[in-house]
């Protein structure tokens, strides 16, 4: 399915199905390709770059993401469980009904990006800048956000429970009146009704 490929090759307007993404110390790069069941598990993709591209029912089980900048991007239903996306430029890209628990996003930048009923439990967001993103029904479960700020970000739609974030990171951060309960226990506060 994957031709062989050259050093530096750009790769446009193709369409990838059913194989496994080779491994390979090229950089390449793939403009306006789709591909649909691929395997890119424990992939190193640090020199891979991806533009205008849409991943379908994708594995990216503990690939290496990192240091790299993705734009224009779109996964649906893919598995991305503990992929490493840290240090990373991630622009204007929807991931969606896709698995990202355990994921690492440690000081990445997120410009107008959309997780929409993704599950995150245990990700690590720290140190990470957000400009324009989207949490839609998602489950952030035991995710850190670490040095983050949380600032006008909507998390009102999601499961966060267990959350660890800074008080400080917390300011202005849009939540429903059940998960203003839970995260009251972060600032030590005691509830309890008169008799």
């Amino acid at each position: 399915m994957f031709d062989e490929v050259i050093d530096d090759e750009t790769i446009y307007n193709r369409q990838y199905i059913d194989s496994t993404f080779p491994k390979t110390d090229y950089y390449l790069s793939f403009r306006n390709c789709t591909f649909t069941n691929i395997d890119f598990s424990n992939s190193d993709l640090e020199k891979i770059d991806f533009k205008s591209c849409i991943f379908n029912n994708c594995d990216f089980r503990n690939a290496n993401f990192s240091n790299n900048g993705i734009k224009e991007i779109t996964f649906n239903n893919c598995n991305l469980l503990g992929i490493d996306f840290s240090d990373s430029i991630l622009i204007d890209s929807i991931i969606s009904e896709s698995n990202l628990d355990y994921s690492n996003f440690s000081l990445a930048r997120f410009t107008n990006f959309k997780f929409n009923n993704c599950s995150l439990k245990s990700s690590s967001f720290d140190e990470v800048k957000f400009k324009k993103i989207e949490f839609n029904n998602c489950n952030l479960e035991d995710a850190s956000f670490s040095f983050t700020s949380l600032n006008k970000i909507k998390l009102n739609t999601c499961n966060i429970k267990n959350i660890r974030v800074s008080l400080n990171d917390l300011k202005g951060v849009v939540v429903n009146s059940f998960q203003a309960l839970d995260l009251s226990l972060l600032l030590g506060i005691k509830i309890e009704d008169g008799d």
